[in-house]
């Protein structure tokens, strides 16, 4: 017989795992330093295709797609590899990975709201302070971390 008012011998609550090592300064900069280089990459790729395929006839490109490609190619990257892997090809090169707060991958929403914190003004700045993480990281309660 069942013992409905006994305390379970189990609970089945989140593996929190082991705690892991936040990313130094130095590793910080080089994902930004490559990851920075691979969107130049893509947005002036992205850029020719476009050009290419409007023509000869048309302007090479307006200021506002300029803008618009130099803001949503950024975006596009860091969601997409952060959502899937949880790293960047910076992340992969330097041996880090993004996490939530329990050492779990981010989610889609934390990913997201990590890649539009990247465009706040003067934002890499924040890294200048005594805990070297960025407001794109508390901002989406995420941490950059070494594996």
């Amino acid at each position: 017989m069942i013992d409905h008012y006994q305390a379970p011998e189990y609970v089945d609550a989140p593996q929190i795992n082991e705690a892991p090592i936040p990313a130094s300064k130095e590793l910080r900069l080089a994902n930004h330093i490559v990851d920075l280089v691979v969107v130049n990459v893509l947005v002036f790729g992205v850029g020719l295709v476009s050009a290419l395929l409007a023509g000869a006839n048309e302007e090479a490109g307006s200021d506002l797609q300029v803008i618009v490609l130099s803001l949503a190619v950024p975006l596009i990257y860091y969601v997409i590899f952060e959502a899937l892997w949880g790293r960047t090809i910076g992340k992969l090169l330097t041996g880090t990975r993004v996490v939530n707060e329990w050492g779990a991958p981010a989610t889609l929403g934390q990913v997201v709201g990590r890649s539009f914190g990247r465009l706040i003004p003067f934002e890499a700045f924040s890294f200048l302070g005594k805990t070297g993480r960025g407001w794109h990281d508390s901002l989406s309660r995420t941490f950059v971390v070494k594996i």
